[in-house]
């Protein structure tokens, strides 16, 4: 038997709505061409799908027991489709990118900017935010995280890890003493943050228990938090890659267990055949393998 992919499709729509009226028109036919469909569907199977009456097309048993294997075929048919059109040779378009504060402000447009000068018909659009993009409703392309996603839907791939470490200016550490055990800590001017607990979650692994009156200076904004150190305010935690850029920033206790970041690429499973995104996802995957050498800091 040879069945059209059209005439399950139309099967499936007259069972969904019950009519083949809001058949035809969900799946922009004409009302005779559905019916024919049905009609020759139902010659080709040699069974009855529908019993035909004034209120509508009810299915019979044995059309019932074919409904769920349409819909599970149509979804298939969906599913090629969609990655048909992502395998399309063409991949001028916009690329959406979804990073935290340090990544997209102080590392990713040093990154991107090769990969744009070498496919300038690629439009690159940052969203810099530390709230999560929601990848399943398309907020962005590709999402550079700092944790695994864990989404069925989603694609990730774990890049590299990023070391940790607290960090002062040389301008700070000439008022104050060195600290020379966790417990020093508290003698300290502390950078922190002001709403977000993790930071302190952070310290409590490290063997340190401190509550947010611990420290001096407290901002959620990641950014400004590098910049106090980097002014010489106090101490305060930075990537060790990061800090690596700046001379006259000094790792201190260097030995405190302070865990690292994981940093993961994820994109949506439907998009992860798009050439155009699939080219910036390998670029980027490349490049922030060592983060702070590709950018410009």
């Amino acid at each position: 038997m040879h069945y059209s992919l059209d005439h399950i499709r139309t099967f499936h729509a007259v069972a969904q709505h019950g009519s083949l009226l809001a058949a035809s028109r969900h799946l922009g036919l004409t009302q005779p061409t559905a019916g024919r469909h049905i009609d020759l569907l139902e010659e080709t199977l040699g069974l009855s799908l529908f019993v035909r009456g004034r209120e509508g097309m009810r299915l019979t048993e044995k059309g019932t027991d074919l409904v769920t294997t349409a819909g599970e075929l149509m979804g298939n048919a969906s599913e090629f489709e969609r990655v048909a059109i992502g395998l399309e040779e063409k991949i001028e378009g916009v690329v959406r990118l979804s990073a935290n504060q340090i990544f997209g402000t102080l590392l990713l447009p040093g990154v991107i900017a090769g990969f744009m000068e070498e496919h300038p018909e690629i439009e690159i659009e940052i969203d810099v935010s530390n709230e999560v993009s929601n990848l399943l409703q398309r907020d962005a392309d590709i999402a550079i995280r700092l944790f695994r996603p864990t989404q069925n839907d989603l694609v990730a791939r774990k890049v590299t890890e990023l070391p940790m470490g607290l960090f002062a200016h040389e301008s700070y550490l000439s008022r104050y003493p060195t600290p020379k055990s966790p417990d020093d800590l508290r003698q300290h001017v502390l950078l922190g943050q002001d709403r977000n607990p993790s930071l302190i979650g952070a310290y409590r692994m490290a063997g340190l228990e401190l509550a947010p009156t611990d420290f001096a200076f407290r901002c959620d904004n990641d950014v400004a938090e590098v910049n106090a150190v980097r002014a010489g305010i106090g101490i305060g935690p930075l990537h060790v890659g990061m800090a690596k850029q700046w001379p006259s920033i000094v790792r201190v206790l260097p030995e405190l267990p302070v865990p690292p970041f994981e940093l993961w690429l994820a994109c949506h499973a439907d998009v992860r055949h798009n050439k155009r995104i699939r080219m910036v996802m390998n670029y980027l995957a490349s490049k922030m393998r060592s983060p702070y050498k590709a950018s410009l800091l």
